[in-house]
């Protein structure tokens, strides 16, 4: 593998297996509901409208196998998502990378339960999973744009009635060869505080009662926000403009922009640092492990050791 340069991305004989770029990960309920898979529908078709002359790949909704966009035309869930079973699992991938494996800054997954793996009407319920949606950005994409990141996410927040969401600074990992890519993510995970490693399959489960340390971008349904006091003792918490409101609950905005950190360069991530110490009674703190590669021959990010990395903020920073 080449190092890791600006804009941090990795690529070697298989294509780009890694690269930084902003993340948008929301994770909601009845995906069964006509309401809820139009909401979803809406979500993409604006990431289409940034991005459609972009795509590359898709996969089959029936098989999940791969599909080039620049061969033959193709079906957009437009097409098919409506009518899937209430009771069926559904599933939908785009992105933007040269090969099917690639990792790519250009990338939305919607992943939706079932009627039978959801709950109508009880969020944090701690039976069942929940359903996501999870898309990349190019880190200058919002450089010279009137709406920005924070617009975008709660405008989806508010569609999708989210039951937490996050966004900031995140890697887009290879459409096939992420056991290889594990450990570098853990390397940089351990190096980079700002950084948003995720699982969605595990958070689906894991993440039912409970949310992940925040990005530079939290929502809160307003079941977490009662949890923490209601918004007047969110607000008198943290700094003036970090809370908004969205269809649903609370955004808690770590600071003006969203921040990396470099654990190397003493760079620390003030910010999330604050919100983490307020948000942390509604953090999860038995998470499963979130990645299968190994380094020295043993597995990274298992369980104990991404426990640690979401109670990073926990202790102060070596410069306070």
């Amino acid at each position: 593998m080449d190092d890791l340069t600006p804009p941090m991305t990795v690529e070697d004989a298989d294509g780009v297996i890694l690269k930084l770029c902003l993340q948008v990960e929301i994770y909601f309920r009845n995906a069964w509901l006509p309401d809820t898979r139009r909401a979803v529908l809406e979500a993409f078709n604006e990431y289409r409208e940034y991005f459609g002359a972009d795509f590359q790949w898709t996969t089959n909704p029936n098989t999940g196998r791969w599909k080039s966009l620049k061969k033959t035309p193709y079906p957009y869930p437009d097409e098919w998502l409506p009518d899937v079973p209430e009771d069926e699992e559904w599933e939908f991938v785009f992105h933007g990378g040269e090969r099917k494996t690639d990792a790519s800054d250009i990338d939305f997954v919607a992943l939706g339960g079932g009627r039978a793996k959801t709950i109508e009407d009880h969020p944090l319920c701690e039976r069942r999973s929940l359903s996501y949606l999870y898309c990349h950005f190019p880190i200058d994409f919002f450089a010279d744009r009137d709406e920005k990141l924070p617009g975008v996410f709660r405008r989806w927040c508010s569609r999708l009635n989210a039951e937490q969401a996050y966004a900031g600074f995140g890697l887009a990992i290879s459409h096939g060869y992420e056991y290889r890519v594990d450990p570098l993510v853990y390397q940089l995970g351990e190096r980079f505080p700002g950084l948003n490693l995720s699982d969605r399959i595990g958070h689906s489960t894991d993440l039912v009662k409970s949310i992940k340390t925040p990005n530079w971008l939290t929502a809160l349904c307003q079941p977490y926000v009662d949890q923490l006091g209601g918004e007047a003792a969110l607000r008198q918490a943290l700094p003036d403009g970090w809370v908004s409101a969205y269809d649903g609950g609370l955004i808690v905005q770590a600071g003006d922009k969203p921040l990396l950190g470099d654990a190397e360069q003493g760079l620390d991530v003030a910010p999330y640092r604050k919100a983490a110490r307020v948000l942390r009674p509604i953090r999860v703190t038995d998470h499963d492990g979130i990645a299968n590669g190994r380094m020295d021959n043993e597995q990274v990010y298992n369980a104990p050791e991404y426990q640690a990395w979401l109670a990073r903020f926990d202790q102060e920073a070596p410069n306070e």
